[in-house]
C-alpha cells in the first residue's frame, strides 16, 4: 500500500507540474452551500477540447477539481458505472492551514473506509494521495504552520480501530518521516490503536496509545474491560525516507 501511495503521488505530481491548474476556485460564496458536487465542463484555453471538473460548493467559495490533472481521481471515475453517485459520495474541505490554500478530498469510500488527496490551491497547483482504506479522524496544523497531522483510522473487528499517523510538509510536499524516541515497537501503519495525537510546542508530536505490549483482538478486549491504562509515545519528525 505504501509503494502503490508513492507511485501516485509521483505521478499526481509530474500532472500538476503543467501550467494548467489543479484547482480553480471563487471566492464567492455558492448560490447554494447544500448543492451535491457535479461535473462541468469548460474549454480549454485554445483548444475545442473541453475539461472536465468535480464541482464543489463549499459554505464560502466554490471549488472546481480539473479532473486532467489528478490522474487517479479520473481514473477512478472512468471505473465507476455510476460516476455521478460515485461524485456525489465524495466531500471536499478546506484544511485551516494558515493561507486557506489546502484542501481535503474524500473519495473512493467502501463502508467506513476512503482514500484521501490532499490537494494545493498555489501556484505549484499540486496533489498528493495521503492515505487509502482508511477513515480521517483528526487534522492538526503544527504549531509553526508549515506542516499537518492527519490521523488516520482503520476499523478492526475488535475496538478500538488501529490508526495511522501521516505529517505532511507543506512546504516540501512530501510526508516526513516519524522517529519514535520512546519506543521500539512499530506504532503506526495501523499495526494498533492510537488513541489521540497532538502537536507539541517543539514541532514533535505526542500519540496516546493502549498501554499493551503487544497488541491483538484478545489484550485489546481484556484492555477494554479493565481501567484502559495508556501511555504516550513521542515522535520526532525527519525528511521523507523517498528523498534520502
Amino acid at each position: 500500500m505504501k509503494k502503490m501511495t508513492a507511485i501516485f503521488a509521483v505521478i499526481l505530481f509530474l500532472a500538476a507540474c503543467t501550467e494548467e491548474p489543479v484547482i480553480v476556485k471563487s471566492n464567492s460564496p455558492p448560490e447554494d452551500p447544500d448543492q451535491e458536487p457535479e461535473i462541468v465542463e469548460q474549454e480549454s484555453d485554445g483548444d475545442e477540447e473541453t475539461d472536465e471538473f468535480i464541482e464543489f460548493a463549499l459554505p464560502e467559495e466554490e471549488i472546481m477539481v480539473n479532473l486532467k490533472m489528478v490522474p487517479i481521481l479520473n481514473s477512478y471515475l472512468q471505473t465507476m458505472q455510476d460516476r455521478q453517485q460515485a461524485i456525489e459520495e465524495m466531500n471536499l474541505n478546506r484544511i485551516n492551514s494558515g493561507n486557506q490554500n489546502h484542501y481535503i478530498l474524500e473519495f473512493s469510500c467502501h463502508g467506513m473506509q476512503c482514500s484521501y488527496l490532499l490537494l494545493d490551491q498555489t501556484e505549484e497547483n499540486r496533489a498528493f494521495l495521503i492515505a487509502d482504506l482508511a477513515k480521517l479522524f483528526q487534522t492538526t496544523i503544527s504549531p509553526d504552520k508549515t506542516k499537518v497531522l492527519f490521523h488516520f483510522n482503520r476499523e478492526q473487528s475488535s475496538q478500538p480501530p488501529y490508526s495511522d499517523i501521516v505529517v505532511m510538509d507543506l512546504e516540501k510536499w512530501e510526508p516526513a518521516t516519524l522517529y519514535s524516541q520512546t519506543s521500539e515497537e512499530n506504532v503506526l501503519d495501523y499495526t494498533r490503536p492510537i488513541l489521540a495525537v497532538e502537536w507539541n510546542e517543539d514541532n514533535t508530536i505526542s500519540a496516546t496509545v493502549p498501554d499493551l505490549t503487544a497488541p491483538s483482538p484478545e489484550t485489546l478486549e481484556q484492555w477494554e474491560n479493565s481501567e484502559k491504562p495508556t501511555t504516550k509515545i513521542e515522535f520526532t519528525l525527519g525528511a521523507s525516507e523517498d528523498s534520502q
